[in-house]
């Protein structure tokens, strides 16, 4: 993968070096070689740091057409594209390179928009279309690719990190709406935490001439109305038909020029990864370990590894480390951390890089898949017990003080369960906290209201569960889960997800929901798909997902996060009570550590905020 930049004006000339400070700032992401072009008339410039995967000589960018008409800058890996080039030559396109790159900037030459529905994989690019005077952008389905936009000094801004653009002199300043929405739920796919910095939507194009912004959807998720939806069959033939679209989504992402490694926790996902790739060659494997036995997956990953003839890499995280990265994960995510993961993701993709690797294969979307959750369970048994307790859901709205969420409510008939579960962890938790000013605002937020308004069609007439599942795919999995491709990208490493793929999903969608539980424990599709290829442990399907310790439970990292909220900044934003922000930090400190879990997640969301506050320089 790689970093990209664009910038168009309406009228105008760009000055040659207009993005150069962007493409300085992503160098992390792309430290194999950089480039930027401006187009003739000085409308638009683009630019690339590059990780080369593909065609390690040839692929360099921004990529043209020999005609001059259409030039591309891309972060993106796309699979099958053999074939997609082999189509391309035939139909008399001349391409210059090897790159699975190359392939968008002709596909889009040929047919503009409707080129995407043809691309697979994780993607951000964007193409400057010459005829057309206009730069065409767009996002993978899921969401994996990150691409930010912003309106600065009579020019529009696109890029692959935020910082980028504030490289560009885009002012960094705070959404409070949106943070408002974000510790009730989640904020909208198409904001971000900085004000008038904006994301491409998943499944996404967006065009600009550098005077207006257009966006349009060319994919979403379409899962069955329940009037489509089988209600059983022949449950082999589907498992049959699942193990073969988890093969093929695992195979196609084990192609690349340079090595490729895996993670391995004890868990399901990335186990089954493992063992599909061992079917071709021995795997190169990576666990986290952590201190203690509580969070620590090592003996289960490696009897996985052994299991796979993995070649098994050990990575040693303590507790203690946590303190000295408190700022790096906030620095190069972007987002603010709920818990210690993102640190552990930060330190692993930065070993990882050090053995040598550029691309990894993980399992991240096994549990959105394949109901693995256990939110989803609770809305799969609520959905397939005809609705039962779904009256019960206004009662404990009002109950959490959270009347503001009972418009989902009346809008949908129910309250998806994990946002019932992250209101009453976290919103509830940091309500208290709040000055009475932002308190207000907290109070009237309407998460996934503009969604739910917007996706009438995706939600009329499907299940609880699928409903569900699909405003957690519109949200948190690409606001906040999917957040950690910044931190892998801080050390030039690339992470390829099998579980988020389109064809996949086009299989999973139409399972009967009582298939999703049958047999029993978690994610059973999946046990019953490929368990003959997993450690024993795992085709149980009795493991946990992975979790790192918390924060709070390491006196040293807690002792950093004092030190956080007695600086000056808690006193200049208007979203907390510095007093009450204070009281809590301290009166952990008296606790001993087993009893501060609870407080993890209000106190990172804290101090993330007034990390954010420092690190980007954020006014309010």
């Amino acid at each position: 993968m790689c970093g990209i930049v664009a910038a168009v004006a309406a009228t105008g000339h760009l000055p040659p070096d207009g993005i150069d400070p962007a493409v300085r700032t992503l160098t992390h992401r792309g430290p194999d070689g950089s480039g930027t072009w401006r187009s003739p008339d000085g409308r638009a410039l683009l630019g690339h740091t590059r990780l080369a995967v593909i065609d390690l000589d040839g692929g360099r960018q921004p990529m043209h057409t020999t005609d001059g008409a259409y030039h591309l800058v891309a972060n993106a890996e796309f699979y099958g594209y053999q074939a997609i080039r082999r189509d391309l030559r035939r139909r008399g396109h001349l391409l210059a390179s090897r790159s699975d790159s190359e392939i968008a900037l002709h596909l889009y030459a040929e047919r503009g928009a409707a080129a995407l529905p043809l691309l697979r994989g994780e993607f951000a690019f964007a193409i400057w279309d010459q005829p057309r005077g206009e730069l065409f952008a767009a996002r993978d389905r899921f969401g994996i690719k990150p691409l930010y936009y912003t309106r600065h000094a009579g020019r529009i801004y696109l890029a692959s990190e935020i910082k980028a653009l504030l490289a560009l002199g885009v002012p960094a300043r705070w959404d409070s709406a949106a943070l408002a929405e974000h510790l009730v739920v989640c904020q909208p796919a198409d904001r971000t935490l900085f004000a008038d910095i904006r994301q491409v939507p998943p499944g996404c194009w967006l065009r600009t001439d550098g005077r207006d912004v257009r966006l349009g959807s060319y994919w979403d998720l379409d899962l069955p109305a329940v009037a489509e939806l089988p209600s059983g069959g022949d449950r082999g033939r589907h498992l049959a038909a699942l193990r073969e679209a988890v093969m093929d989504a695992v195979q196609v992402r084990m192609r690349a020029d340079v090595p490729v490694a895996y993670h391995l926790s004890g868990g399901m996902d990335s186990g089954t990864i493992v063992a599909v790739a061992a079917r071709s060659r021995p795997p190169a494997t990576f666990t986290v370990r952590f201190d203690g036995d509580a969070f620590d997956e090592g003996e289960q990953a490696r009897r996985s590894a052994i299991r796979a003839g993995a070649v098994h890499t050990e990575i040693p995280i303590s507790g203690s480390e946590f303190a000295g990265h408190v700022e790096a994960v906030v620095a190069h995510g972007e987002m603010i951390q709920e818990n210690s993961h993102g640190i552990a993701r930060l330190r692993q993709a930065e070993l990882i890089r050090a053995h040598g690797y550029r691309v990894v294969l993980a399992g991240e979307g096994g549990d959105e898949m394949f109901a693995g959750y256990p939110q989803s369970r609770v809305d799969l048994a609520r959905t397939r017990g005809g609705g039962a307790g779904f009256a019960a859901d206004r009662d404990r709205l009002t109950a959490a003080g959270a009347e503001h969420l009972t418009g989902i409510v009346d809008r949908l008939g129910f309250l998806p369960a994990w946002i019932l579960d992250r209101y009453l962890s976290v919103g509830a938790a940091v309500r208290p906290l709040l000055r009475p000013a932002f308190a207000a605002q907290f109070a009237t937020a309407r998460p996934c209201g503009d969604l739910i308004d917007a996706a009438h069609d995706q939600l009329r007439g499907r299940s609880a569960f699928h409903q569900s599942s699909y405003l957690f795919a519109k949200t948190w999995l690409c606001n906040y889960l999917l957040a950690a491709e910044r931190l892998d990208m801080a050390h030039a490493l690339e992470v390829r997800l099998p579980f988020l793929d389109h064809q996949l999903l086009a299989v999973v969608k139409w399972t009967p929901l009582p298939w999703y539980a049958e047999g029993g424990g978690s994610k059973p599709l999946l046990r019953d798909a490929m368990g003959d290829l997993l450690a024993p442990e795992l085709a149980a399907g009795t493991k946990r997902g992975f979790q790192a310790p918390p924060a709070v439970t390491d006196d040293a990292t807690l002792r950093r996060l004092r030190q956080i909220v007695a600086e000056d900044t808690v006193e200049t934003l208007p979203f907390f009570a510095p007093e009450r922000v204070r009281a809590l930090v301290a009166r952990l400190a008296d606790l001993p550590p087993a009893r501060r879990v609870g407080y993890e997640r209000v106190v990172q969301l804290v101090t993330g905020v007034l990390l954010m506050t420092t690190t980007f320089g954020m006014r309010s």
